[in-house]
């Protein structure tokens, strides 16, 4: 909802593999008349997206180590484990997104991506990618750019 009011004029494809979110985010999207420029997609990340490319592609993959998803304070074990487990290093899901992402950006779009406080363990994992970091409320190690002409012939194993 908030890119549809920062961009007023995109269309946006939102995606996300729970069907539960998929349903609030539906409410939403009615809520905030949004039908016309917000289409809703059941996919595990680009798995429903073949052929589709985009100028912005926003992500809030799970990023918490799998290991300590249960050690988390309990309003954040709240959300379902599939929104937060990701992997034994937290990077399950970055690995798929940076493997994949060019294919689906537009010559000069742009990849957003939150890690939450991540940031030296991806740097760390992808040492040939010059990641931007920029402030944000949370600090500057929590959300990451890249172009897609910094990710082409980028091509990391999926784990």
């Amino acid at each position: 909802m908030l890119l549809a009011h920062s961009f007023p004029r995109a269309t946006i494809d939102a995606a996300d593999i729970s069907r539960e979110a998929l349903k609030v985010a539906r409410r939403n999207v009615a809520n905030y008349k949004l039908r016309h420029r917000i289409r809703l997609i059941a996919s595990d990340l680009f798995a429903a997206l073949a052929g589709r490319c985009y100028d912005l592609i926003v992500s809030n993959p799970p990023y918490v180590r799998t290991a300590i998803v249960r050690r988390l304070p309990r309003e954040h074990r709240h959300e379902p484990r599939l929104a937060l487990a990701g992997g034994r290093d937290g990077l399950d899901a970055v690995r798929i997104i940076l493997s994949e992402a060019a294919a689906h950006l537009k010559p000069g779009g742009l990849l957003v991506v939150e890690v939450g406080h991540n940031r030296s363990r991806v740097e760390r994992a992808f040492p040939r990618l010059a990641f931007t970091w920029p402030d944000t409320s949370g600090g500057d190690d929590c959300v990451f750019l890249l172009y897609r002409e910094q990710l082409s012939g980028f091509n990391h194993p999926r784990s």
